[in-house]
């Protein structure tokens, strides 16, 4: 599933900064990231912070180098 354009940034990615929405923040039935393989953990994020997924773009670059070290 592709980010819903049509629905408001809910989180900022702590690797690039950009402004994203995260599906299950947003109250949507699943997220965009639901599709790729869960190989990373989620970064650690301070009390009170709004998630903090990769975006789309760092997710998937980071995916590309854990696939690239196996």
């Amino acid at each position: 599933m592709e980010q819903n354009k049509n629905v408001a940034a809910t989180n900022v990615c702590p690797a690039c900064g950009a402004a994203f929405t995260c599906g299950m923040n947003a109250g949507l039935p699943e997220c965009w990231c639901a599709s790729l393989p869960p190989v990373l953990e989620v970064p650690s994020i301070a009390p009170g912070d709004v998630g903090a997924c990769y975006c789309p773009d760092c997710l998937r670059r980071r995916l590309e180098e854990v696939a690239a070290r196996r």
